[in-house]
């Protein structure tokens, strides 16, 4: 449950608009070494990403120098988690993400919510230890240990 809901997350990150140009997207050789350097965690898969996941991740790219230290951080954790995904569980992430947005707002904030208290869960277990969404874990931080 909580691959696939990370995959979740990563699909909403890659259904951003992009603002790359039109056209024919450069492989990876091509691209800047600003450009490298952001999607570095993808450089792997980069020339095998079909044209439309691409622009996306450039436009992430262009947007990465505007982003604060702790997104810059969220970001290439998500790339490099994304990275690791197989093809299928990437496309069944694209599709959960899409039946996301589906829901109506108060059904989405309800899933975001058990989401956040999963992730929660997963931190205080060392066997499913990952690390927690910036917000998660300043809310963490900030309410009082339980007795």
């Amino acid at each position: 449950m909580g691959k696939t809901l990370t995959a979740l997350i990563f699909a909403f990150v890659f259904s951003l608009p992009a603002s790359a140009a039109e056209g024919k997207t450069p492989q990876w050789e091509q691209l800047s070494p600003q450009q490298r350097a952001v999607l570095a965690p993808l450089a792997q898969q980069w020339n095998h990403f079909p044209d439309f996941q691409k622009k996306k991740l450039l436009g992430i790219a262009k947007r990465f120098p505007q982003l604060s230290p702790i997104q810059q951080q969220r970001v290439q954790s998500r790339l490099a988690e994304w990275s690791r995904l197989t093809p299928e569980e990437r496309s069944q992430a694209r599709k959960n993400f899409m039946n996301l947005k589906k829901l109506p707002p108060k059904e989405r904030r309800a899933v975001r919510e058990r989401w956040l208290r999963y992730r929660q869960f997963e931190a205080g277990h060392p066997a499913m230890h990952k690390p927690l969404p910036a917000s998660a874990a300043q809310a963490a931080k900030a309410q009082p240990p339980q007795k």
